[in-house]
């Protein structure tokens, strides 16, 4: 069951379900929703002394750092949705990692690479990472307080512990080898063995890096003395990263995907990340269909939205790409009703499509300016402050513990993002300098009709990112559920790549009846536990009728919301 801070004006609703328990959050003044309870808790705890919600977010991001390790932190990258209270703007900041100068595109292509696992492991997996960059720019820019303030909590946590999770004892459990094939000691590994559940888990050396980052600055990572030892620590274990890449980070400010559904407005990532651009395909081709005549979680509901993944993917494999390196990318094409439609007309209401062929987006391209533009790690997380300020947050160092090589000294893990990059030297993603792996990252901001705050949500999950958080949008808008209700339904993914459909996924929870229906249909189908591997979701809904926020985390995780 999932812990829940209650603070004094919080309400807690709870109704059973097969195979968690819903746990709606209510608080009026602000909540933060993340993977973790305690970094939901730091982030609160900026609410609550002034902080605004950006403020808040970079508490629960270093906290998550502490508390959720093998998923995200400093030593990775990810994309930051935030919407000012006071104008309704939307605005994203891409800080994802970029490939060091020595990338070429064919440096995974070999069968030794391949069986080395050199794409996901090791100095060689590793990209440029961009999260300091992205906290500091996110701090400056739009928020309120200092580094040294909102990673106060986080500080604390590293220094006087936390009680390690069953969950996170299997995680250092499941990646026992590639932490000690590259990390001669670590905070993980105790005397040879993983880390006790039950355990105190204290990092003091992570401590002491966000006590220098608060002391001098990005700088300290972006060529002073934590980038320095990042670069050992990558060549050391058989990557090529210098300094100079390290100083060529850049960070970037973008205007987010912007879509809608059923007169709800959609704000979501732009490339680097595919994300925001297949969510509202998916849900443009769903538009089509009157999806609550068709019935949560039924067979022909459950047909429609997988033959709509379907060619979203296919689609996504063709063109989608960091677009500084693809200008061509035909976003708008990809997300136009029109183009929608010519899918929506394409699905038959009784038969799965084995062959799926990427569309022609490029026919439906507006160039109108201002127009429409694998894993269960990655960690997201919700932030709404008294002002009504949103942030929507999703961040990574890809597989869980990364590369596996943790800076020495410093105790923060190394993203394997160069694993996002096509191992084909022929695609669009494949690697090269300073490019951006190809992300599905999708914290995502949705506008009511009347032009009001009405959600925000992200998720964990590779590709299942996208498909999670379409389904649970999906859930709210069309079938009226709360945001916890929403995201702790059982949910399928399913997929196409060249050319060809693969397998229906379908969680546990879904009926054996309803399965037996896809099965006639066509669709080859494979039933999973109800565990991350659909996505992990967190989220916070506006009940405006009631001047309160309704919270909701996803118990296939640690997640908590925590509202004041």
């Amino acid at each position: 069951m999932k812990k829940v801070f209650l603070a004094a004006v919080m309400v807690l609703a709870m109704v059973s379900c097969a195979f968690c328990e819903i746990e709606d959050v209510y608080a009026g003044k602000g909540m933060v929703s993340s993977a973790h309870e305690l970094a939901s808790r730091a982030g609160v705890e900026i609410l609550q002394k002034g902080g605004n919600a950006v403020d808040a977010a970079i508490a629960t991001y270093l906290a998550l750092n502490v508390v959720e390790f093998n998923a995200s932190g400093i030593g990775g990258g990810g994309f930051m949705v935030i919407r000012s209270a006071k104008t309704g703007e939307v605005i994203e900041l891409d800080y994802r990692e970029m490939a060091p100068s020595s990338a070429t595109k064919d440096m995974y292509s070999t069968e030794y690479s391949k069986k080395a696992h050199e794409s996901f492991e090791g100095g060689k997996s590793i990209g440029v990472p961009g999260a300091v960059m992205g906290m500091f720019t996110a701090l400056e820019k739009y928020g309120t307080m200092k580094f040294a303030d909102v990673a106060a909590p986080a500080i604390k946590l590293a220094e006087e512990g936390f009680t390690l999770a069953p969950m996170q004892n299997g995680i250092i459990t499941d990646e026992y080898d590639k932490l000690t094939r590259y990390n001669r000691e670590c905070a993980f590994i105790v005397d040879g063995l993983p880390l006790e559940a039950g355990a105190t888990l204290k990092q003091p050396e992570l401590a002491k890096t966000f006590r220098l980052l608060a002391e001098k600055g990005p700088s300290a990572f972006y060529g002073g003395e934590i980038g320095q030892a990042v670069v050992e620590a990558v060549n050391a274990t058989g990557g090529k990263m210098s300094i100079d890449d390290l100083r060529a980070y850049k960070m970037e400010e973008r205007v987010p995907v912007k879509g809608t559904y059923r007169g709800y407005t959609i704000y979501s990532t732009p490339p680097a990340s595919s994300g925001g651009t297949h969510i509202v395909q998916l849900l443009n081709i769903m538009e089509n269909f009157d999806v609550k005549a068709l019935g949560h979680n039924t067979a022909k509901y459950l047909h429609t939205l997988s033959e709509a993944m379907k060619q979203a993917f296919a689609d996504r494999q063709k063109y989608m790409a960091d677009t500084a390196f693809a200008p061509d990318v035909p976003l708008s094409g990809l997300t136009s009703k029109a183009y929608a439609k010519t899918i929506a007309e394409k699905i038959s209401p009784e038969k799965s499509a084995n062959e799926v062929l990427p569309g022609n987006p490029g026919e439906f391209v507006s160039y109108n300016a201002g127009d429409v533009q694998e894993r269960i790690s990655t960690s997201s997380f919700s932030v709404v402050d008294a002002e009504g300020n949103i942030v929507a947050s999703t961040n990574t160092v890809n597989y869980f513990m990364g590369s596996g090589v943790i800076v020495p000294g410093y105790g923060f893990v190394l993203n394997d993002e160069m694993d996002d990059f096509a191992q084909n030297p022929d695609s669009v993603n494949a690697p090269e300098p300073g490019k951006r792996p190809l992300s599905s990252m999708s914290p995502t901001i949705v506008i009511d009709p009347e032009g009001k705050p009405f959600m925000t949500l992200g998720a964990a999950g590779a590709m299942r990112i996208i498909t999670a958080v379409t389904q649970i949008i999906i859930n709210v808008v069309d079938f009226g559920m709360t945001m916890d209700e929403a995201i702790e339904q059982p949910r399928i993914f399913n997929s196409a790549s060249n050319g060809k459909a693969n397998k229906l996924m379908i969680e546990q929870g879904i009926s054996d009846e309803v399965v037996k229906a896809l099965a006639e249909m066509g669709h080859e189908t494979d039933v999973q536990p109800f565990t991350g591997y659909f996505g992990t979701a967190q989220g916070i809904m506006f009940d405006h009728a009631n001047n309160r926020m309704n919270g909701g985390a996803d118990s296939r995780r640690l997640g908590v919301p925590v509202g004041f």
